[in-house]
C-alpha cells in the first residue's frame, strides 16, 4: 500500500495526519502497529478534514480571483495549500479470538505513515460473510464496493431500530432487510405491522430465483383488515376500558360486570352484555344504558371482535414466511389494540413454549423464534401519552431476548418514540435526521452514537445510513443496496398526476359534444 500521509499528532483516541488527499467524514484509514505487531494495521475512522494552511485574508477579498492563481503569479510555493490536516478516531485491530475490534496498547509515533484502509481491513467491520447462515447483506461501505453484512442472530435477539427523516429511504431499507431475512440462509419467521399498506409489493420475492434453494421457497402472506379477527376473550379489562371510553362511574359498573362472568377464559360477547344489563336498576339506569350503547356500538356490531375466531399464531409466524399485517384504513387506536393483542399472544406463546408449559398439540405452541417489524413505531410506543401496545412492547423489548422474540422499531420521528423502547434496540440503522429534537433523542437513547457520528446525520444522502450496534463490529457509513423487489412506499408525483388528470378531463370535454351532435342526427 502507498502511504497517503503522515501522523502529525496524537491526542487521547484521535490521530491527526497531513495528506494531499481530501478524505470524507466516515472514511476509513489505517496505520501499522509497528512496535508491537509490525504486520498488523490499526483501523481509524475519519472525523473531519480541513486545509492545512489557509490562504491569506487579502487573497480572498476579490471573489473574481482564484487565490491559488494569485500565489502562483506571485511566485510563492502553493504546495502547502494543497494539503489537509485530517483527524481520525482509532477503531483498533480486529481480534479473531473475541470477534471484535480491540484498542491497541500503543499509539503511533509522529511521522508514522497512514494508508487508505483496503478491502482486507474493511471486511472486518461486518459480523458475518455474504451468504453465510445468519447474514444480512444490507449494502456496502460508503465509497467502496466492500459489502456490509449484519448478524441476523444479533438483530433478532437484541432488537433493531431504523430511524430516518421522511424521504431518506427508511421503508426502502426495511424492504432490503426483509429480503435478506427471507433468503434461504435465514428462512425467518417475520411479521410486519404496516399502518400504511407499503409492503405488499414484497409478495414478488416468492417468484425471484435468488430467494429459492432446493425445496425452499419463501411465502408472503398479506393480512388486511377484513382478515383480522380478535377473539373476545383475548381482550383484557383495560382493553375494554380503552375501546369504550367510559366515565369513571361507568368503568366501575363495567368492571363489576366483567368480574361477574362465570368463566373469563371462555365467554361470548353476549355473555358480557347480559352481565352488564343484569346490573340495571332504577338508580343506575342511565349509566347502564350508556355502557350498553357503547358496548353494542363498539363491540357487538364490529366484525373484528368474534366469539370464536382469531388469527392463529402459526398462520402469522411460520418459518420461511413473511406476514404483512396491512392496517391501512383502521384508526390509530384500532391499530394499537390489534398490535397489543398480537404481541401479548406472541409473548405468551414463546414464553410458554420455552418453559415447556405448551407442547406440540397446543394451539399456543410456537417452537421457533419470531421477528416483528413495527412501522411507525411511535404510534405503538409514544414518548408522551399512552397506547394499548406500549406496555407489552416494553416487556418484549426488555425480556424478549430469552424467549426468541425480536423487534425492529421503524420511525421518522424518534423524539415521539418512547426513549426506553429506543434504548432497548441494541442495533441501529440511522439515516438522514435534520430535526435537532430528534437528534437529541437519538443521542440520549443510543450509546453507540458519538458526537461525530451524530453530526453526520443531516449530511447523509438518500439511501445512505450509519449502521451501529451489536449486529456490526464498528459504526459504519453504508450505501444501502438496491432492492430485488419493487418499493411500495414511493411518494406520489403530484404534478404528474395533476397534468394527467387535466389532459383526461379536457379530452372528455372534447368527446362529449361530438357524441351529443351525432345523437341529434338520428
Amino acid at each position: 500500500m502507498k502511504p497517503i500521509g503522515n501522523v502529525q499528532s496524537v491526542e487521547e483516541n484521535d490521530i491527526s495526519f497531513i495528506s494531499s488527499m481530501k478524505l470524507k467524514n466516515g472514511d476509513f484509514v489505517a496505520y501499522q502497529d509497528r512496535w508491537v505487531t509490525p504486520d498488523r494495521f490499526i483501523l481509524c475512522r475519519v472525523k473531519y478534514a480541513q486545509s492545512l494552511k489557509p490562504f491569506p485574508d487579502e487573497f480572498l477579498f476579490n471573489s473574481d480571483l482564484n487565490p491559488k492563481a494569485i500565489l502562483e503569479f506571485s511566485g510563492m510555493d502553493t504546495e502547502d495549500y494543497d494539503k489537509y490536516l485530517i483527524t481520525a478516531s482509532i477503531v483498533g485491530y480486529f481480534n479473531e479470538a473475541i470477534g471484535e475490534f480491540k484498542h491497541p496498547r500503543t499509539m503511533p509515533d509522529n511521522g508514522e505513515s497512514v494508508y487508505v484502509a483496503g478491502q482486507e481491513l474493511l471486511k472486518d467491520v461486518s459480523k458475518a460473510a455474504v451468504g453465510q447462515r445468519g447474514s444480512a447483506a444490507i449494502g456496502s461501505v460508503l465509497g467502496t464496493d466492500v459489502p456490509v453484512v449484519l448478524s441476523v442472530k444479533d438483530l433478532v435477539s437484541q432488537h433493531l431500530s431504523i430511524i430516518a427523516a421522511t424521504g431518506s429511504g427508511k421503508s426502502y431499507t426495511v424492504g432490503v432487510l426483509l429480503e435478506e431475512l427471507m433468503r434461504p440462509n435465514n428462512r425467518a419467521a417475520v411479521l410486519v405491522v404496516d399502518p400504511h399498506g407499503e409492503y405488499p409489493t414484497l409478495t414478488a420475492l416468492q417468484n425471484i430465483k435468488e430467494f429459492r434453494e432446493d425445496d425452499y421457497r419463501p411465502t408472503v402472506k398479506v393480512l388486511r383488515k377484513e382478515n383480522i379477527k380478535i377473539k373476545i376473550t383475548e381482550l383484557k379489562l383495560e382493553d375494554f376500558m380503552s375501546i369504550l371510553e367510559m366515565t369513571d362511574k361507568m368503568e366501575t359498573f363495567f368492571a363489576r360486570a366483567y368480574y361477574a362472568l362465570p368463566d373469563r377464559a371462555n365467554f361470548r360477547k353476549a355473555d358480557l352484555l347480559n352481565e352488564i344489563q343484569a346490573l340495571r336498576n332504577e338508580s343506575n339506569q342511565s349509566t347502564i344504558d350508556g355502557i350498553v350503547w357503547r358496548y353494542e356500538s363498539n363491540i357487538m356490531s364490529r366484525p373484528i371482535f368474534d366469539d370464536f375466531q382469531h388469527m392463529q399464531l402459526k398462520d402469522q409466524f411460520s418459518v420461511g414466511q413473511l406476514s404483512i399485517l396491512d392496517l391501512s384504513g383502521l384508526s390509530q387506536k384500532e391499530q394499537q389494540l390489534i398490535s397489543a393483542v398480537l404481541l401479548r399472544r406472541l409473548f405468551d406463546a414463546r414464553q410458554g413454549t420455552i418453559n415447556e408449559q405448551y407442547h406440540e398439540k397446543d394451539e399456543k405452541y410456537l417452537p421457533y423464534p419470531a421477528f416483528v417489524v413495527l412501522e411507525e413505531a411511535h404510534r405503538f410506543a409514544p414518548q408522551n401519552g399512552e397506547a394499548k401496545s406500549k406496555n407489552i412492547l416494553k416487556t418484549i423489548l426488555s425480556e424478549g431476548r430469552k424467549f426468541g422474540i425480536g423487534v425492529c422499531m421503524v420511525s421518522q420521528r424518534p423524539s415521539k418514540l418512547d426513549s426506553d423502547c429506543l434504548s432497548q434496540c441494541m442495533s441501529q440503522i440511522t439515516m438522514r435526521i435534520i430535526n435537532p429534537v430528534d437528534k437529541n433523542q437519538i443521542a440520549a437513547s443510543i450509546e453507540t452514537m458519538s458526537k461525530d457520528i451524530l453530526d453526520e446525520l443531516p449530511a447523509l444522502a438518500k439511501g445512505e445510513a450509519i449502521i451501529s450496534g451489536v449486529a456490526i463490529n464498528t459504526p459504519t457509513l453504508v450505501k444501502v443496496r438496491a432492492r430485488l423487489t419493487e418499493h411500495g412506499g414511493i411518494s406520489r408525483d403530484a404534478p404528474e398526476e395533476w397534468v394527467a388528470y387535466s389532459k383526461k378531463a379536457v379530452a372528455a370535454k372534447v368527446v362529449a359534444p361530438a357524441q351529443k351532435q351525432q345523437y341529434k342526427l338520428f
